[in-house]
C-alpha cells in the first residue's frame, strides 16, 4: 500500500509539471514609430524612371528574449510593408546569408603504402668440412599521399526578398552558433517613390518561433508565436514640415486608439440622446453596428450625439493628421512636364506637309 501511495504521488507530480504558461509573449519587439529616409537617386536612375526618387532608411528592430528560452528561440522572421501602392522595393539588406561552423575549408588525406620483399638463400658444401652460403635479399617501399580540400556544407543563416510584387521585403534569421537573434537587427531598404513623395506609412510585421517539448522530457516541436505589428511613419530626412507631419500622425493615431479602449465600455452601454432614436434602437438594433470610424463615416452628426466627445474629438483630429500625411504621399496627380531634352524632341515623330503652296 505504501508502495502505491509513494509511485502515485510521483506520477502526480511528472503530469502536473509542463510547459511553463506565459502571461506575456516571451519574445518582446520593439520598433520605433518615425523612420527617416535619405536621398540617394543616381542619375542613371533618374533618367531610367523619370518621376521617381532612390530614398534609403533603416529599420532597427529590438529583440528581448526571457532568458527562460534563451536557448529555445529557433527564427525570427520580419516583413516591411510600406502603405502607398506606388512604392517599389529597388533593394535591401542583409541579402540571404549562409554560413559554416567550420573557420575554413575541410582537408582530406589519402595515404597509400606499397612494400615489396624478396629473400633469395643458396648453400653448398664441396666436402664434409668445406661449403658456402649465399643470401640476396632486394626490399622496395613505395608511398603515396593525396591531400584534398573540401568546402564545408553551408547553413542557412538569413533569408531576405521581396514580397506582394516587389511592394514589400521579408527578412528570416535562423539561429546559429555564431549569430545571435536577440539584441537589435538593422534593416536597409532603398525604396523608389514618386518625386513629390516626402511623408507616409509603413507596417512592419514581428514573428517569432521557438522550441518548446511536446511532453516533459519527450521529443520537442516548433511553435509560431503571435505575430505583432506596428505603424511606422517615414519622411524625407531633412523636411521639418514632412517630420512634424508623420510625428503629428502617429500622436494622433495612438491616441486614437487608445481613446477607443478606453471608451468601450461606455460606447457600447450609452443610451441615445433622442428617445426616438433610442426606440428606433431597440426596434432595430443593426443601425448602430459597426465600428466607430465607420458610424462616424455613415452619419456623422448622428454619431456625433451617441458618442463621448473625448471619442468624436480624438477621430477628427485623426483624420485631420491623416489627411495632411496623405498629402504629402505622392499619390497625388503628377503635372505634365514640358520636354526639354533634346534626343526626345529628335526621336520623336514628325510630320510633313506635302501640300503645294
Amino acid at each position: 500500500m505504501v508502495r502505491f501511495v509513494c509511485t502515485l504521488m510521483a506520477f502526480s507530480l511528472i503530469t502536473t509539471t509542463s510547459t511553463p504558461s506565459w502571461a506575456a509573449s516571451p519574445v518582446q519587439f520593439d520598433v520605433g514609430y518615425l523612420t527617416a529616409a535619405r536621398d540617394v537617386t543616381s542619375p542613371e536612375f533618374k533618367h531610367a524612371r523619370p518621376g521617381y526618387r532612390l530614398l534609403q532608411m533603416d529599420v532597427l528592430i529590438s529583440t528581448m528574449v526571457d532568458s527562460r528560452i534563451s536557448e529555445d528561440l529557433v527564427e525570427t522572421t520580419f516583413f516591411i510593408e510600406p502603405h502607398n501602392p506606388r512604392i517599389q522595393i529597388e533593394d535591401f539588406s542583409p541579402q540571404t546569408t549562409l554560413q559554416s561552423p567550420y573557420a575554413g575549408n575541410i582537408s582530406t588525406e589519402n595515404r597509400t603504402e606499397l612494400e615489396l620483399n624478396g629473400k633469395v638463400s643458396a648453400k653448398d658444401a664441396i666436402t664434409p668440412t668445406l661449403g658456402g652460403d649465399a643470401s640476396v635479399g632486394v626490399t622496395r617501399k613505395h608511398s603515396s599521399v593525396e591531400k584534398v580540400d573540401v568546402l564545408p556544407e553551408l547553413k542557412l543563416v538569413a533569408a531576405s526578398g521581396t514580397i506582394h510584387r516587389g511592394r514589400g521585403v521579408f527578412f528570416r534569421f535562423n539561429r546559429s552558433k555564431q549569430t545571435s537573434l536577440e539584441g537589435t537587427t538593422a534593416l536597409g531598404i532603398v525604396v523608389a517613390v514618386p518625386e513629390n513623395w516626402s511623408a507616409d506609412t509603413m507596417t512592419v510585421r514581428c514573428r517569432a518561433k521557438i522550441r518548446q517539448p511536446v511532453v516533459p522530457g519527450g521529443p520537442t516541436k516548433e511553435v509560431d508565436l503571435p505575430e505583432i505589428r506596428y505603424t511606422v511613419a517615414t519622411y524625407q530626412s531633412g523636411d521639418r514640415y514632412a517630420s512634424q507631419v508623420a510625428d503629428r500622425y502617429i500622436q494622433e493615431e495612438a491616441r486614437w486608439q487608445s481613446i477607443q479602449r478606453e471608451y468601450a465600455d461606455e460606447i457600447r452601454n450609452r443610451r441615445h440622446d433622442s428617445p426616438l432614436d433610442y426606440l428606433t434602437s431597440i426596434v432595430r438594433p443593426d443601425r448602430a453596428s459597426g465600428s466607430i470610424a465607420e458610424r462616424m463615416q455613415r452619419s456623422p452628426e448622428k454619431a456625433s450625439r451617441e458618442l463621448p466627445s473625448a471619442v468624436v474629438d480624438a477621430y477628427y483630429r485623426y483624420q485631420e493628421a491623416k489627411s495632411l500625411l496623405d498629402s504629402c504621399n505622392g499619390l497625388r496627380p503628377l503635372v505634365r512636364a514640358q520636354v526639354t531634352d533634346e534626343t526626345a524632341v529628335a526621336n520623336s515623330s514628325v510630320s510633313i506637309d506635302t501640300q503645294e503652296k
